[in-house]
């Protein structure tokens, strides 16, 4: 027959109390193993952005711009983004590229982000690089050479640049990221070690666990005959020492 295993939580709080010890130094060891390989294993990138900007038209002098032309230049957003990432393009893009660096269009595709801005027509395209400075070359020589090929390939709209990316300074390192969810990890994991080693202990340590486990009544408690004889020595030892005084 199947059993219902019932936990309260004071009982859960009992044991993570009396396990306090194994809980934290669980949630130690978590954060120091995650921050070790973070900082040995993984190598800083350094995000180099631009920004750009899409018309769907060649509108200029007094002439407006209609809501539909903006949901146009929306609309063109994933398309370019599409011929941001072609050989034909990136092709262009290594061979600017001075020499010594030695990327290739896939290379380049792999550090290669884009996406729009909040939904507008306006989009970033980003290079992730363990070298700042390569980072920011290649994102710039890119937003170089975007416009003429896109227009191109698309035949429709124009792209310009908002911003040029400037020298990043700060990595994308995930130290501190990894070592709480090392953390987190650590006392989960002790967490549930400790539930588990519970749920399969099935010693009788009180009346109560005799019930839960076994329904049948208790008939009767047998004393604890050490701790009797230990209280009734001390007594005798107390009135031992009256008699004397």
């Amino acid at each position: 027959m199947d059993k219902e295993i019932e936990i309260d939580l004071r009982d859960l709080l009992v044991m993570f109390c009396r396990s306090i010890k194994v809980i934290v130094l669980s949630a130690l060891l978590g954060g120091t193993l995650a921050f070790m390989i973070s900082y040995f294993g993984v190598t800083p990138m350094y995000t180099a952005s631009a920004s750009m900007y899409v018309s769907n038209n060649d509108k200029r002098g007094n002439e407006s711009i209609t809501a539909g032309d903006l949901s146009a230049s929306q609309s063109l957003v994933d398309t370019y983004i599409v011929v941001l990432k072609s050989d034909s393009l990136l092709t262009k893009v290594a061979a600017q590229l001075p020499s010594d660096y030695g990327y290739t269009p896939e290379d380049i595709r792999k550090e290669f982000s884009a996406s729009s801005i909040n939904g507008t027509e306006a989009f970033m395209i980003s290079i992730a690089d363990p070298d700042p400075l390569k980072a920011q070359t290649i994102v710039n020589t890119i937003a170089d050479v975007a416009p003429s090929e896109i227009i191109r390939v698309v035949k429709a709209g124009e792209v310009e640049v908002i911003d040029f990316a400037s020298l990043p300074e700060v990595p994308d390192w995930p130290l501190m990221r990894n070592t709480a969810i090392g953390i987190l990890l650590g006392l989960l994991l002790s967490m549930l070690g400790i539930v588990f080693k519970n749920l399969l202990d099935v010693t009788i340590h009180t009346e109560e666990d005799l019930i839960s486990h076994y329904d049948l009544p208790v008939l009767g408690e047998i004393p604890n005959i050490a701790a009797m004889s230990t209280q009734v020595e001390v007594r005798r030892a107390s009135a031992d020492e009256k008699v004397e005084v």
